[in-house]
């Protein structure tokens, strides 16, 4: 079966693809090296065995529930008060969502970026989506010829991670789902993934920091910020073997303290950043949606997983 995306929602829909995987169904079943490998090794046999399951797309994180019921100044303005007050700052709102995006983003130099309101999220953006032009542009090569591919064990990201945007969903009956890949823009595709994943990472973090240090009005001695820094994790499997995961960095909190600011929490979030995705397929007139490998998503897990395993007493699961 060609493209199939892992999107098993149930227990059963788990036996069916443990069957199809000979039977493989607890992580004791996996080989030495699998048990010992790093997160970015991880594979379809781990979201088997560490038993995966996707749910249906929600507005946002259970999680974020209480908060966003409680304290969003979007959707509830008037209850913003008391020492958790969070405001947005409609100014840099606009500035940040702007549309069309600032003139000449592909051709304007870094330092006329710069000197745009948010210039270095402007900088970023711009580094991520040029095109590194080694040939003469006014010279037109024939692009390469078309054939069906089989790829077998990829994800479509829009549809089976928490929070997506796509429209529809697999039932839980199709949890492996066929998708035609459009390779029409597979030669720019292909370029943009040859761009450093430190440019990606770059892109994220200036994001992030746009969003949440100057969109969000933050007040007090305690602030949320993106972490710059990588984290390293380990965790243990039956006491016996040990695997890592290292993230790009991610989402903190910092506090104030006499002598300056600390970071207290390092996990509100994770950051694993990519070059590219994968592939991409076409859903109607340049409706494109992005495909996450298994092998990706299996990293996702492994980080979340070690994560959560070294730093359960800082998570409040202890």
């Amino acid at each position: 079966m060609a493209n199939q995306t892992y999107s098993a929602e149930s227990r059963a829909d788990l036996e069916r693809l443990s069957q199809k995987q000979g039977g493989l169904q607890v992580i004791a079943q996996l080989d030495e090296r699998e048990l010992e490998s790093s997160a970015s090794r991880w594979t379809l046999r781990h979201l088997i065995t560490y038993r995966l399951l996707t749910a249906a797309e929600k507005p946002f994180l259970e999680t974020f529930e209480v908060d966003h019921r409680d304290r969003c100044p979007v959707c509830q303005p008037a209850s913003c008060s008391g020492p958790f007050l969070q405001n947005l700052d409609d100014d840099w709102i606009r500035i940040f969502t702007r549309d069309p995006t600032p003139p000449s983003l592909l051709t304007s130099t870094n330092s006329e970026l710069m000197r745009i309101a948010g210039g270095p999220f402007w900088v970023a953006l711009a580094r991520a989506a040029r095109h590194e032009l080694a040939d003469d542009p006014t010279v037109a090569y024939p692009r390469r010829e078309r054939k069906p591919v089989d790829r077998e064990c990829y994800i479509d990201s829009t549809t089976a991670i928490i929070g997506s945007s796509s429209p529809t969903r697999p039932s839980s009956s199709e949890f492996e789902v066929d998708l035609d890949v459009d390779q029409s823009d597979e030669d720019e595709h292909d370029a943009r993934g040859n761009k450093l994943e430190e440019i990606t990472v770059h892109l994220a973090f200036c994001f992030l920091q746009q969003a949440l240090n100057l969109c969000l009005l933050q007040c007090g001695a305690a602030e949320v910020c993106p972490r710059v820094e990588r984290k390293q994790a380990r965790a243990s499997v039956a006491g016996v073997y040990n695997f890592s995961a290292e993230d790009d960095g991610g989402i903190c909190q910092m506090e104030q303290h006499a002598r300056g600011w600390r970071m207290v929490h390092p996990y509100l979030a994770l950051l694993e950043a990519k070059r590219s995705f994968k592939y991409i397929t076409v859903d109607g007139i340049n409706d494109r949606k992005r495909i996450v490998s298994n092998g990706t998503l299996a990293q996702y897990l492994g980080e979340a997983v070690a994560t959560w395993k070294a730093n359960r007493e800082l998570l409040g699961q202890e």
